[in-house]
Parts: C-alpha cells; structure tokens; sequence
C-alpha cells in the first residue's frame, strides 16, 4: 500500500520540494513564450525581395542590404495572441453564460459541450482581481499546473520512486508537445490537479477528499467519470470486497459526488430543454462521434496527412505522439504483466491511464484531432516511462528530445495561428 506523505518527507524537505516546482514551472513557461517570440520573428511575412543597392563612392561600404518596411518592426507576444480555438468559449461562458436557446431549435454550434467548472472559477476570480477573463484564466490554468505538480510528485513518492524519478516525471509533463495549454485559458491545468489530487488521497485514504476532488473533474471535461470509477474502485480494492458499515459512508459519498454533473444537466435542461444537451451536441455539431476505438489512428496509417480539410490538425505530429505513447503502455502491459495481474491496486492504476488514452480515440473516426492534448493528462503514462526507461537511459533521452522538439514545432505553430495545434 502507499504511505502517508507526512511519514515520508519531512516539513522542511517539503517547502524545498514545492519550491523547486515553482521554478520548475517558471522556467518551462518562460522558455516556451520564448519559443513563441522567437516563432512569431522567424520567418519574414514580407513578399518583397531584399534588395542591394549601390552606395555613393567614397563610402565605407560599396553596398547596402535594403530590407523591406516589414522586417524593420518585430512581433510582440499580445494578449491576443493566446486567445484561440475553444478559449473563445470558455470566455463566452465565464462572461455571458451558456447560449440560450433550445436544443429542438435549428441553431449553429453552442457552448453547451464546454463543461463549467472552469469558467466558473473565471467568473468568481474575475470579481476580485478585475483582470481581463482571459488573464485570469491563465492565472488560474498556471497555479492550477502547479498544484497538480505538486501532487504528482508526491504520488511518485507514494509509489515509491526516488526524488529524482519524482523530478523526471515532472519534467517529462512541462515538456510534453502540448503543455503550452497548460498556461492558456484551457482546461488541461485544472483537470490535471483535480486527476491528480483524486489519486493522491484514493491512495492515503483520504476518500472525503478524493470524492471531491473526482466529482469536480466531472464538471471539467467528459473524462471527468474516470476519476470518480478510479476513486470508487480505490475504496472497494482497499475494503477488499467485504461488507462493513463503511460501505454506507462510500455509498453516501459516492452519490454525493454526483451532484455537480447532475447540476449542471439539470441547468441544460432548464436551458436547451434537454438534459444531455452537452453530449448530443457533439456529435451534432462540433464533430465528435463515439467510433471504434483507434478507428482514426489505424485510417491515419492508410491515408497519412499533414493537415485535415479544415486545417484543425497535423496528422504526423499527432501519429508520432500517438505511437510514442502507445508504445509505453504495450511495453509496461507486457514487461509487468504478473504485477498487474497479482496487484489489484497496480490494475487499476493502469485501467486508469488506458482509458485516458482510448477516450480521445473514440470520439472522431477519420482524423487525429487534439488526440494530442487530450493524452497529456493521463498520469499514468508518465510514470510507466520513467520506470520502463529506469535501466535503458538512451530510451528516456530519446523521449526526451522527441518531446521538446515536438513542443517547439507546436508552440511556434500556435503563436503564428496554425490550427493544427488544437
């Protein structure tokens, strides 16, 4: 079983620990918004030829490199520039609420399948600090990573990596190709330290919290219900199946945990006439069908593409990470199978992951759309590779550099307004 954090560091280590998070997560952002300065000035936006023109004799130089009028000012990293794709909802939201019209109704894409925990903390930090809602949802999305770094090391205590495993697994998640999301207003910040505090208190036996912490997810995004099933299956693996009074207290917890989804379908109701508004209109019209898992992934080695007809995703950068990630869960299947198989709580652990992985698979059969973005909160994967890759250095270097040059492609490509990084 895990231990209990307050047996493991001491008050003193600990401070150090969280304090070495935060530059951890300074550094990484500043070097990636340096990325993006340095992507937006790459290139001239200039059609125009430079031109040499001759100097008047008696001059130092014969010659003089014109440059156009373009290449004279440079590019400033704006507001405006991490304002895209689903943050306009998110906005919309925090600002003017859930659009307001029935779902019976022929209408165009609403704002319905945004989940609204996060633009609920939007709105309520925005009445204190009077920032920009986009401001203050990045304010929100970066302590948000922190925290649920925070968490994540100590859950690799609890499993019983060293402190320099701890530290790799950090790294590997503010390295990853899409963690610039999480420093915009997007969900992925939030998500990830409501996933991560679920697993850390499941695993000192702290339910009370981990049930809230899990029914919260549940308002963040779809794969919210996954961290309530880890949770749940956490207390029936540690009452080992048998009855016992505590199972009433599971059971109130457990349906207590529903009431923030059941709120909000309950406010779709109220607004659209339809309880599953959400979910219907996915498939309706933001182009999310449930498909048979992988179906776009097995398409993509048929017809392999660089971008879709609506320019929404780069289908080899989503293939690579894809196969990268998949390759760690098949190797860790395969290289600890009797564990898994001998240790429920292990199982369950990997279940857990594996679902995060197969979800974003099953929701849109002919592209790789955001499968990219979506991966990155499953926690389990970055455990599996630090372990896998314990005696096999080369292998962790090769993650390593695959990620940070994916991540510079994918932050130049977002700060220069390319679609496919969504």
């Amino acid at each position: 079983m895990m231990e209990p954090l307050q047996e493991k560091v001491p008050k003193r280590r600990k401070v150090n620990v969280i304090l070495s998070i935060v530059l951890l997560v300074l550094l990484s952002r500043a070097l990636m918004l340096f990325t993006g300065y340095i992507g937006m000035n790459l290139f001239t936006k200039s059609s125009t030829v430079p031109m040499y023109m001759q100097n008047v004799p008696g001059t130092l130089s014969k010659w003089t490199l014109k440059l156009p009028g373009e290449l004279a000012s440079t590019e400033k990293l704006k507001l405006e520039d991490f304002i895209k794709f689903d943050t306009y909802s998110y906005l919309k939201i925090a600002t003017q609420g859930y659009d307001k019209f029935r779902m019976d109704e022929p209408h165009t894409a609403a704002n319905w399948v945004f989940f609204p925990l996060f633009p609920l903390m939007i709105f309520l930090l925005g009445k204190i600090f009077w920032f920009e809602p986009a401001i203050v949802g990045m304010i929100v999305s970066n302590l948000c990573l922190l925290g649920a770094l925070i968490y994540i090391y100590f859950i690799a205590l609890q499993r019983g990596f060293s402190e320099r495993q701890a530290g790799t697994v950090l790294l590997l998640i503010v390295i990853y190709p899409s963690s610039l999301y999480y420093t915009l207003p997007y969900t992925e910040s939030l998500f990830l330290l409501l996933s991560a505090a679920s697993i850390y208190y499941a695993g000192s036996k702290q339910y009370a919290l981990a049930f809230i912490a899990a029914s919260l997810s549940t308002v963040t995004r779809v794969p919210g219900f996954i961290n309530l099933a880890f949770v749940m299956g956490s207390v029936f693996m540690d009452e080992e199946f048998k009855w016992t009074w505590r199972y009433l207290k599971w059971s109130l917890y457990s349906l207590l945990s529903l009431i923030p989804i059941g709120i909000y379908l309950l406010h779709m109701r109220i607004v659209t006439g339809d309880f599953l508004a959400p979910f219907h209109e996915q498939s309706l019209h933001w182009f999310r069908y449930t498909t048979i898992p992988f179906i776009n992934y097995v398409r993509y080695l048929k017809k392999p593409y660089f971008s879709t007809p609506d320019g929404w995703d780069n289908g080899f950068i989503a293939f690579t990470v894809s196969t990268a990630v998949f390759v760690i869960f098949l190797s860790y299947f395969f290289a600890h199978l009797k564990k898994l198989m001998t240790n429920k709580h292990e199982l369950l652990f990997f279940v857990y992951g594996l679902l995060l992985i197969v979800i974003p698979f099953s929701s849109q059969p002919l592209f790789l759309v955001s499968v990219v973005r979506y991966m990155m909160v499953s926690i389990p994967f970055y455990f599996y590779l630090v372990k896998l890759t314990e005696k096999w250095e080369n292998a962790r270097i090769f993650y390593m550099m695959l990620f940070m040059i994916l991540q510079v492609f994918v932050t130049i490509g977002f700060f220069n307004g390319y679609y496919f990084v969504i």
